[in-house]
């Protein structure tokens, strides 16, 4: 076995890890739930990667189930939504009197975040803890 062979997994790891580190700075609230290992993998050009992520549990629902999220995906699903410009669309949309023959460009409005690398997300929500930037609730 290659003493690189598990590199890739390691890297994963990591940044879940500090994404929910980061997670906790941002949203105290958060503090109540549990978190978890939960394996996951993908498909690179050596086949398929199998890593370990952390994970967030939220409380049960209307039907008494438990759902869980990726920290990684909550941090990034965050920054999108809050910077999206969600008035924006709808004054667009109304605008036009909401009607689905007419076109509206909505891409001006659309959050810059989209597309970012995981890297940049963590570095940003690392400046937003420095900041002292913190959430009262999510979901």
């Amino acid at each position: 076995m290659s003493k690189y062979s598990n590199t890739k997994a390691r890297i994963e790891k990591k940044f879940s890890k500090n994404a929910k580190e980061l997670l906790l700075a941002l949203f105290p609230s958060l503090h109540g739930n549990d978190f978890t290992v939960e394996s996951d993998s993908f498909e690179s050009h050596r086949g398929r990667v199998w890593h370990e992520q952390h994970v967030v549990w939220f409380g049960p629902d209307y039907y008494g189930e438990s759902d869980y999220m990726d920290c990684e995906w909550l941090l990034y699903s965050w920054l999108i939504d809050n910077t999206t410009d969600w008035d924006g669309i709808g004054k667009a949309h109304d605008a036009t009197g909401w009607d689905p023959d007419i076109a509206v460009d909505e891409s001006p409005f659309y959050s810059p975040w989209r597309g970012a690398s995981r890297a940049e997300i963590i570095s940003h929500c690392r400046d937003l803890v420095r900041a002292g930037v913190t959430l009262e609730r999510m979901r």
